[in-house]
């Protein structure tokens, strides 16, 4: 991708300097090792800056071309791969995941805390596609924070997974094994839903799941560095990952060849380390390609991937209002903000206290990742950087203030 003088596409130069300097700042302060900021409008590349390093021990500059983890971005990448599967025909949205994995057709449910020790009830409904795509099928997180009798089953599950490497479907069997921690529809769940997801493209399309994305999104859009595996001709380019100390400083969490993506011949077995939810490596210029086609409502150049009206119901509102503000566990509700298929999506900017454009969405990655698409205004942004924990820097909501003060017509 080229870039063009963003005067050509109604960005102030000179606003846009106040971009640089800020994300300059955060790197010069010490509080993270380099940045990569791209944006577009119209589909052309106005802004394409590194800032900082890859890694702090060799000062290799941060670059659009840096390979960096995209996390829960992955998420976003799934979402597509579910929808070309549902217009093909293979099942609609609302159609009960245990249809294609019966194991999720009788789970017990979380029902509070009886005497100090944890109540289970039936499941009361289906689990739909829908709810997977929304994370309101009651699928536990694993995560840290969520406390429920669940969230510690499958935190424990994981972590048994992690000593070696598992396929979709082994993965998604350890989670069929814990009960929900709520019954479907009744509350948003930041969940493993995305695990699932993978495993149903691999049964409707008879593909593993790695090869579905490469054929059907990443070779007809362009995404040539995107992948789960790096060989030791693409090494050198994944930034390190680093954790914020106590202290303050950057302390080394995961070097390029420490790193699960790394194998010395580019290949593993079949399945291995491909999380619907997680696990893709990819560049800022990538992610580009990828919001650029979503942009587009499903065409990018001439690759079509999804329909316009599927885009249009991939970015819409699907929580009910008695789920919203919906929120992570000991996290603040997400105000403004309702939940597509995969992504969050605008409805309420005041409420949000953003200046992006009713109808706006957005997928982050914990690893230090972001995509949001504004239609309205005809923007993709992605910003990266490699940060645990990401969300301690506010460098997100930072470049979001910084592109859009720098749009001309909004300049007073």
């Amino acid at each position: 991708m080229q870039t063009i003088d963003p005067e050509q596409v109604g960005i102030s130069a000179k606003r846009l300097t106040f971009l640089d300097k800020a994300l300059q700042r955060y790197v010069d302060q010490g509080k993270v090792a380099g940045i990569v900021a791209v944006l577009s409008r119209r589909g052309q590349v106005f802004h394409a800056r590194g800032y900082g390093a890859t890694d702090l021990s060799t000062n290799q500059p941060m670059q659009p071309d840096t390979l960096v983890r995209l996390w829960s971005i992955t998420k976003v990448i799934t979402t597509v791969a579910t929808l070309i599967c549902y217009e093909r025909g293979d099942f609609v949205l609302d159609q009960p995941i245990a249809d294609f994995i019966p194991a999720f057709g009788s789970s017990l449910v979380y029902a509070g805390m009886e005497r100090d020790e944890p109540r289970f009830v039936k499941q009361e409904r289906p689990i739909t596609i829908r709810h997977l795509l929304t994370h309101t099928g009651g699928i536990p997180s694993g995560f840290g924070g969520a406390t429920e009798p669940p969230e510690g089953m499958l935190r424990a599950k994981i972590e048994a997974l992690q000593t070696s490497p598992v396929s979709v479907a082994e993965i998604v069997e350890s989670i069929s094994q814990v009960p929900l921690v709520a019954q479907p529809n009744t509350l948003w769940r930041y969940g493993q839903s995305f695990e699932i997801l993978a495993r149903l493209i691999e049964i409707t399309s008879e593909l593993p799941f790695a090869d579905f994305l490469q054929t059907y999104i990443f070779d007809p859009l362009g995404m040539t560095d995107t992948g789960y595996l790096i060989g030791d001709n693409r090494i050198d380019r994944l930034s390190t990952f680093y954790r914020k100390a106590q202290d303050g400083s950057l302390s080394l969490l995961e070097a390029p060849r420490q790193s699960v993506h790394y194998t010395s011949n580019g290949h593993r077995p079949p399945g291995q380390w491909q999380h619907g939810g997680a696990g893709l490596v990819s560049t800022a210029w990538d992610i580009q390609r990828l919001g650029n086609m979503l942009l587009n409502r499903g065409t990018l150049s001439e690759a079509y991937i999804l329909a316009p009206n599927t885009v249009d119901l991939m970015t819409s509102n699907h929580l009910r209002a008695d789920l919203l503000p919906y929120h992570f566990p000991n996290a603040q509700p997400i105000y403004g903000y309702g939940h597509g298929l995969g992504v969050h999506t605008l409805m309420d900017r005041g409420l949000a206290g953003t200046p992006c454009a009713t109808g706006e969405y957005w997928k982050d990655g914990g690893s230090g990742t972001l995509l949001w698409v504004d239609p309205h205004y005809e923007l993709v942004g992605t910003v990266c950087y490699q940060l645990d924990p990401f969300w301690i820097y506010p460098i997100f909501a930072t470049t979001k203030a910084l592109t859009y003060q720098a749009i001309l017509g909004l300049v007073m």
